[in-house]
C-alpha cells in the first residue's frame, strides 16, 4: 500500500511539473501580450504624435484600438492602465506626453490586404 501511495504521489507531482512547465513557456514566448498581430520593441521607441487629438476608429479589445492621430497616421493604440475605449471617442493626448511607439501591429483588411501599423501608449 505504502508502494502505491508513493507511487500515485509521484505521478501526480510528474504531471503537475510538466503543466508548470507548458505554461511557463507559453507565458515567456509570447512576444505579443496575447494580442495577435502585436510585436512589442525591446526598448520604447520615439513619439509618433506630440500633441493633439487621437480619434479612435474601432475599438479592438476594452482597452486597444485602432485610431487615427491628428497627422492622418493610423495607430494601435494600448492602455495599459486598463481605461476602456469606445468607437470615435476622441482622445486628447495631455501637455508634456506623446504618443510613443512600443511596437508594431500587422493585420489584415476585409479587402484581405496586410497592413502593419505603429502600436503606441500615451505617455
Amino acid at each position: 500500500m505504502k508502494k502505491l501511495l508513493l507511487f500515485f504521489g509521484g505521478f501526480v507531482s510528474g504531471v503537475v511539473a510538466v503543466i508548470l512547465v507548458v505554461v511557463l513557456i507559453n507565458i515567456f514566448s509570447q512576444s505579443n501580450d496575447g494580442f495577435p498581430g502585436l510585436t512589442r520593441f525591446s526598448e520604447k521607441g520615439e513619439c509618433i504624435a506630440a500633441s493633439g487629438d487621437i480619434r479612435v476608429m474601432q475599438v479592438l479589445a476594452p482597452n486597444v484600438a485602432l485610431a487615427w492621430t491628428q497627422e492622418m497616421l493610423l495607430v494601435l493604440l494600448i492602455d495599459n492602465d486598463g481605461k476602456s475605449y469606445y468607437d470615435g471617442q476622441r482622445i486628447t493626448i495631455p501637455y508634456g506626453k506623446c504618443a510613443r511607439q512600443i511596437g508594431t501591429y500587422r493585420y489584415t483588411t476585409k479587402d484581405e490586404f496586410e497592413k502593419t501599423v505603429p502600436a503606441v501608449v500615451i505617455e
